[in-house]
């Protein structure tokens, strides 16, 4: 077997593992990603330089943006082996578990294992789309801009009281009549959350007809990142609330 690791040759023959597997994550699903397994018994100086290129690697990743946000694997190291008529030749990859071992004798017993990290970031990528995933209730519009509404917005406000008398009876007090109010609360993208702050401008400007939504409180909103097909996505979720004229 050959084995290259970045900059880190093994010429040695002590190997322990057979190399070549797979890391899941949802195999039912076909989210793996192809990964070389390394274990052999190393020489105190093949410890050291193994070592030497994991340190590197990592202090290099460290610094590089989310791969899941950039679309990029970012800083890899290149593995070249074969065995068992399996061979990679320099693939970029990450290191997914960091170099372990243990003394033996004057050897050290030596174990890591590395990721396809184009592979690997296809799983990540696939991940943040599954759990972006939300569940809308409808929709609302403003002008031309769809909100997917989280919640069913329904409400009312203007409702009368019940109140006792010192008897004990119920009686009703305010007017036998109630607002139909929707509190809004819905994603949209940064276009659609200003179309809404210039639908809320026009809008209180002007006296409302009969059945007219009415903005009754100023619109709110958070942003977030998301990945949606590999790119990221920015969603603003937003909130309003809305009375219907009488």
């Amino acid at each position: 077997m050959t084995l290259t690791i970045g900059t880190w040759v093994y010429r040695g023959n002590q190997y322990t593992v057979q190399p070549f597997g797979y890391d899941e994550t949802d195999t039912r699903r076909g989210m793996t990603a192809r990964k070389v397994v390394v274990g052999a018994l190393l020489t105190a100086a093949e410890w050291a330089a193994l070592l030497g290129v994991y340190n590197a690697w990592r202090n290099a990743r460290f610094q590089d943006p989310d791969s899941r946000t950039s679309n990029s694997v970012g800083t890899t190291v290149n593995v070249t082996a074969s065995a068992n008529t399996v061979a990679w030749s320099s693939v970029p990859c990450w290191f997914s578990s960091a170099p372990s071992g243990n003394q033996v004798g004057r050897y050290v017993q030596a174990s890591v294992e590395l990721v396809d990290a184009a592979q690997a970031l296809e799983v990540l990528q696939a991940e943040s789309n599954r759990s972006a995933a939300v569940y809308y209730f409808g929709t609302w519009k403003f002008g031309s801009t769809e909100l997917n509404l989280r919640k069913p917005p329904e409400t009312f406000q203007d409702m009368p009281s019940m109140a006792l008398t010192l008897g004990g009876s119920t009686y009703i007090t305010g007017p036998l009549a109630a607002t139909k109010v929707r509190v809004i609360e819905g994603d949209t993208d940064a276009a659609g959350w200003a179309a809404i702050q210039a639908w809320v401008e026009n809008a209180v400007t002007k006296q409302p007809s009969s059945n007219d939504w009415f903005p009754i409180g100023a619109p709110s909103a958070t942003a977030e990142a998301k990945i949606v097909s590999g790119a990221r996505a920015d969603v603003y979720t937003v909130s309003i609330t809305i009375g219907q004229v009488r």
